[in-house]
């Protein structure tokens, strides 16, 4: 079957391209061997690391970097993007918060606080404003590995929050002597986990006159809202989530979101396979082969979108002589000149290491160059974390990116 736009890649920037291109009405296809690093991320929404002022810190960014990705799709594309987010998550029933006007901070795992923009309204009431209105419970799970309720409070507590932590025990029907942060989430979409759950918070509330209890990211995987909502009358304090360290829930929730939206726009998903080499005419991409397990697939198509991301989500990779490689269409990668130059000799530099800027560059229709300058492919956007010149995991603006790019990919080449 022939397309009108194939996205390669299932992450937020690849999904929000494939979004835009149905709702005009397009034939849509999207390739994918997995579903990106969502499932590593907090569920967040991160436009930039920059405290209370992301707004200011974006301006002066985009004056001084014209190679960064807000550079080259404009402040109004990400403002576009976030606000069509925000209505694809409450159409979802998975309201988001927040605003690019004041940056929000949340606990992490480790009990440090984070910088970001857009929340689930299940984190909401731990926003670092509000922890300092009286005691402060930190509670976890014994079945859950790595949330660790003492870490998280002592750490709090350095900063000035009076933070207690606690661990809880799951019903016994529930237990097992491994539990993941997936399994705990189907758990709780159980009335009975609920209930028991929610008596030895009201325990704990009753002996610690308790305002706020920050729980593991693992508070239902369907109806985070509802579950939030339940335990708050059932504990008599307001709750809150803590992201946890993968598989991370939350970001699961913000992915389903947006698969759940592609699929009843029309868009036709075919994950399992990925993609290995191109056919292109001159400057034309014209078609790709996907391989899974028996045979080779030739796909085709009037345009691309290329969001396969860069070495967190598998689209960029090195070898054993220094090369850096574009592993779908084999595009020119920007990277540093040696192997030597990838890494700055402090660990936490604070330019970042340049190996993590690395990705293909593109002109301001977001369409890949060579080292040369020269457009590769007419009809080929890039999106997402496969961009060069930036660092999306210092700069926090992962998936600001995505949705910045993903979105105003479409607005470029109409």
């Amino acid at each position: 079957m022939h397309y009108d736009t194939i996205i390669i890649g299932a992450g937020l920037a690849g999904l929000s391209a494939a979004l835009r291109r149905a709702a005009l009405g397009e034939r849509v296809l999207v390739l994918a061997k997995g579903y990106g690093a969502s499932g590593w991320t907090a569920g967040c929404v991160d436009v930039w690391a920059a405290g209370d002022a992301p707004l200011s810190a974006l301006a002066t960014l985009v004056r001084s970097r014209p190679q960064h990705p807000y550079a080259l799709v404009g402040l109004e594309a990400l403002q576009r993007g976030l606000e069509w987010v925000r209505t694809l998550a409450a159409a979802a029933g998975y309201p988001l918060v927040g605003g690019w006007e004041r940056g929000l901070r949340l606990p992490t795992a480790l009990g440090a606080l984070r910088s970001t923009c857009l929340v689930p309204l299940t984190m909401v009431a731990g926003e670092s404003r509000q922890l300092a209105d009286g005691p402060l419970l930190i509670a976890g799970l014994r079945e859950l590995r790595d949330f660790f309720p003492p870490l998280i409070a002592e750490n709090l507590r350095a900063q000035g929050y009076a933070a207690t932590g606690c661990y809880l025990q799951m019903p016994p029907g529930e237990r097992q002597r491994e539990c993941t942060p997936l399994h705990v989430a189907q758990c709780f979409e159980q009335a009975h986990v609920r209930a028991n759950i929610g008596q030895q918070l009201r325990t704990h509330v009753r002996q610690g006159g308790y305002r706020r209890i920050g729980l593991p990211g693992v508070l239902g995987l369907h109806q985070a809202p509802a579950v939030v909502a339940e335990l708050q009358a059932l504990s008599g304090a307001l709750i809150f989530e803590i992201p946890t360290l993968p598989t991370s829930v939350p970001g699961l929730r913000l992915f389903h979101v947006f698969e759940q939206a592609a699929l009843a726009a029309g868009v036709r998903m075919q994950v399992g396979g990925w993609v290995v080499r191109a056919e292109a005419e001159g400057q034309q991409l014209v078609a790709v082969y996907s391989r899974a397990a028996a045979r080779e697939q030739r796909h085709s198509a009037r345009r691309w979108v290329l969001a396969t991301g860069g070495m967190l989500g598998g689209g960029l990779r090195s070898d054993a002589h220094g090369h850096i490689i574009e592993t779908a269409l084999g595009l020119p990668v920007a990277k540093p000149y040696s192997r030597a130059e990838w890494f700055d000799p402090l660990l936490f530099a604070p330019g970042g290491h340049p190996i993590f800027q690395a990705g293909i560059a593109v002109d301001p229709q977001l369409r890949p160059l060579d080292a040369e300058g020269r457009v590769v492919y007419e009809n080929v956007a890039v999106v997402g974390g496969a961009l060069a010149h930036y660092d999306e995991l210092r700069e926090g603006c992962r998936e600001g990116v995505a949705l910045a790019t993903g979105y105003g990919e479409e607005q470029k080449n109409r």
